[in-house]
């Protein structure tokens, strides 16, 4: 009976915390589709494509500067030309639906001294979340969009001014002026 009590005892002392668990609410489908192209995408050559060398021939031999006539590249195809161009369309549509907070960001004080580097995701509509990181530590960021809580470092009330916010931060028992900017 005592092996068993030192059992569930030592069994108490190796457990691990639990993970913290995520704010964020479960994965949906963004509304902004990333780029999908159509199962008939590229099967079709278009008018002058189909005698043209598509693909680059294996080197066998290395390449001198002077062996280049004009072309260091082949041109590219309609396929690969509308590939691109629907990336590009992607990408352009999802960073104008992310909100203002989006992106990374760095607190820095009066002084112009970073104190925290932040990763936010704010999909435009509810609440932004990311994490933040120091050399004190590194934890959850969380906003409401007026105020910015540094999970375990302190409180930031926001305040926009121009492109970048401004605010106080209250961390450590006390208060100080505060800017969030972008990182160089």
């Amino acid at each position: 009976m005592s092996e068993f009590l030192v059992l569930a005892f030592a069994g108490l002392l190796l457990q691990q915390a639990a993970p913290h668990p995520s704010t964020q609410a479960a994965y949906q489908a963004p509304a902004v589709r990333p780029f999908e192209p159509g199962p008939g995408f590229g099967r079709e050559r278009a008018q002058g494509d189909a005698d043209a060398d598509l693909y680059r021939r294996p080197l066998e031999a290395p390449v001198t500067v002077e062996a280049y006539v004009r072309s260091y590249e082949y041109t590219p195809s309609d396929v690969e030309a509308a590939y691109e161009q629907g990336v590009a369309s992607a990408e352009i549509r999802a960073d104008q639906a992310a909100g203002p907070l989006d992106g990374a960001w760095r607190i820095v004080d009066a002084a112009g001294r970073a104190l925290y580097d932040l990763v936010l995701a704010d999909p435009g509509v509810g609440p932004v979340e990311g994490g933040w990181s120091s050399e004190s530590g590194a934890g959850a960021a969380t906003s409401d969009g007026t105020t910015l809580t540094l999970e375990g470092a302190g409180a930031l009330t926001l305040e926009r001014s121009g492109s970048r916010w401004r605010g106080m931060l209250t961390a450590g028992g006390g208060a100080r002026s505060v800017s969030l900017i972008r990182p160089d």
